[in-house]
């Protein structure tokens, strides 16, 4: 794998990783909101922008390891391909080989 497509998956994982605690701290004290923020998972390491996500929404982006939600705008095509586009955000797959290896691997729901 190419060093810069190592370090986006990496940078796609680590923000994974925080949103997919933010939901847990928030399921956890039962506090709900019908779209919560949480960090573009993008693969830009310096990106730290909010993406309001409905509760239903993630679960659906967190139902394929290989899915993340990124802004409009964020998307690598040279790693992912968009596979949904929503106005407040786009959820985007990664491109088969190791890009999408990495992404199973290290999902925190498997």
């Amino acid at each position: 794998m190419r060093e810069r497509d190592r370090r986006v998956g990496e940078n796609e994982l680590l923000f994974r990783e925080v949103n997919e605690r933010v939901k847990e701290i928030s399921d956890r004290f039962s506090f709900r909101m019908p779209q919560e923020d949480f960090i573009c998972e993008c693969g830009d390491e310096s990106c730290t922008q909010r993406v309001r996500v409905s509760v239903e929404e993630y679960e659906q982006v967190r139902s394929s390891p290989t899915h993340f939600f990124v802004l409009p705008g964020h998307e690598l095509p040279d790693v992912e391909t968009v596979v949904r586009r929503l106005d407040r955000f786009f959820v985007v797959e990664k491109n088969e080989g190791e890009p999408a290896e990495l992404a199973a691997s290290e999902d925190p729901r498997s």
